[in-house]
């Protein structure tokens, strides 16, 4: 009997660290972003990221996928940046930046709003406003939204 409690003990303990973790919770503004940007597609009207964000930001910037911290850092025009804004060419890294404190930033897929059709930034509360287009399809059959700066 003890060497069968031992055993489903050591089964046990095996399945416990055995298991990952959960992935992180997604960011909700992320979900609320993609809205937006999917919303300015479909009615022909651009999305203005200050009436979208419920925090307060000075400055916008958009980080291209494999752009390093030196460049993400030499952009912010302060150190924050400890790896590279994404090596899988998925995401864009968006930052939202107040005086030299990063207030917000999130890893936006590529397909929900692509910021590799605009410049890195900065952008102000005023200034940042795209409009969003498509370039075709992605495998799940819904558009890939670009952004755009300017009217279009």
């Amino acid at each position: 009997m003890r060497r069968f409690l031992l055993t489903v003990a050591l089964i046990a303990l095996g399945l416990v660290a055995c298991t990952s973790p959960p992935p992180p919770q997604r960011d909700p503004f992320g979900k609320t972003l993609a809205a937006a940007v999917a919303h300015a597609y479909e009615t022909h009207t651009p999305v203005t990221l200050a009436r979208v964000t419920t925090f307060t930001w000075k400055r916008f910037y958009a980080f291209k996928p494999a752009q390093s911290p030196d460049q993400i850092n030499r952009a912010l025009g302060f150190n924050w940046a400890t790896d590279y804004s994404d090596e899988t060419d998925t995401y864009c890294l968006l930052v939202f930046v107040s005086d030299k404190t990063v207030v917000h930033s999130l890893k936006f897929p590529r397909y929900q709003g692509d910021c590799k059709t605009i410049g890195t930034g900065p952008y102000t509360t005023a200034s940042a406003v795209f409009t969003v287009t498509t370039t075709g399809k992605t495998t799940g059959g819904s558009p890939f939204l670009q952004l755009h700066t300017g009217p279009r």
